[in-house]
């Protein structure tokens, strides 16, 4: 049931000439949205694999999403910072999948930054928002990991690292398969270390969470130093969706383990155990 290795990508540009590499998991029949699926910072396509072929193996229509500058991907004159990120390439992805498939809505799940790329385009597009059928966002926060003194600490490591290398290196902090360069980092940075979501005009993106109403299921891990809970869920209460839920994963919580920031997507147990509440989740929103 399982493959060793991704799909053979399939190539799209958007309008600043990003190249972006989707790959897809196309089970023999679906009647469902398909789902869109995409990673953090610092990784890739492989981690989302293993859950693509799950949910296609349900039934679902999977595409996993590889961000510009990430894998396969390239950045073309795309300025590589969140905004950029979820403005020019997330629409990019959404009207390539929705015309391949012929359905008129999507699935976002998502892993880390990938989760709340989506909702600052809807933030900025609000009748856009029809175009999402649901949101699963695992690990994804905007202003909560700059709240501690250890948080603080890494933030100005990776803002260090940034002004002597121009990067970060992913592998060398043990942060994931790859390196994150000038734009997105900066930005998330200043997010976590003021506490402010803000886009670079002062558009307040959590002030704008309260006019989306997507069914949205978050997860967060007590181990994440990356996406602490308490940021995952400060996100996950802006919103103001009637069908929503936050999932805590723990051993306080009933679950196999204390979950950190990858083990949420990528482990058995989280197949075990997160992933049929995935499924579970979005078969809810299309009854």
């Amino acid at each position: 049931m399982m493959n060793s290795k991704l799909p053979s990508p399939i190539f799209i540009e958007s309008e600043k000439g990003s190249k972006l590499a989707l790959y897809r998991y196309k089970p023999k029949f679906s009647s469902h949205p398909p789902v869109i699926l995409t990673h953090g910072t610092f990784s890739n396509a492989a981690i989302c694999q293993k859950l693509a072929e799950y949910l296609c193996h349900a039934g679902f229509d999977c595409w996993i999403y590889e961000w510009s500058g990430h894998g396969l991907s390239e950045y073309g004159n795309l300025t590589p910072d969140a905004e950029d990120h979820a403005l020019n390439d997330v629409p990019s992805v959404i009207k390539k999948v929705k015309a391949e498939t012929r359905q008129k809505t999507v699935i976002w799940v998502a892993h880390s930054g990938g989760g709340f790329m989506p909702l600052m385009y809807i933030a900025r597009n609000l009748h856009r928002q029809k175009e999402v059928q649901a949101l699963v966002a695992l690990g994804s926060q905007t202003t909560g990991a700059g709240k501690t003194l250890g948080g603080r600490m890494r933030i100005i490591a990776s803002m260090m690292a940034m002004k002597l290398l121009g990067r970060v290196p992913g592998r060398y902090f043990g942060l994931g398969p790859e390196d994150e360069y000038m734009g997105f980092m900066p930005q998330w940075c200043q997010w976590n270390w003021n506490g402010e979501w803000s886009g670079k005009d002062g558009f307040n993106y959590l002030k704008a969470m309260e006019s989306i109403h997507i069914p949205s299921l978050f997860f967060a891990g007590t181990r994440d130093i990356i996406a602490p809970h308490y940021g995952c869920h400060e996100l996950f209460s802006s919103l103001s969706s009637s069908v929503k839920k936050y999932i805590l994963c723990g051993k306080g919580d009933g679950f196999f383990e204390d979950y950190t920031h990858s083990r949420l997507i990528a482990s058995q147990n989280s197949q075990k155990e997160i992933w049929p509440k995935i499924l579970e989740f979005i078969e809810s929103t299309i009854r």
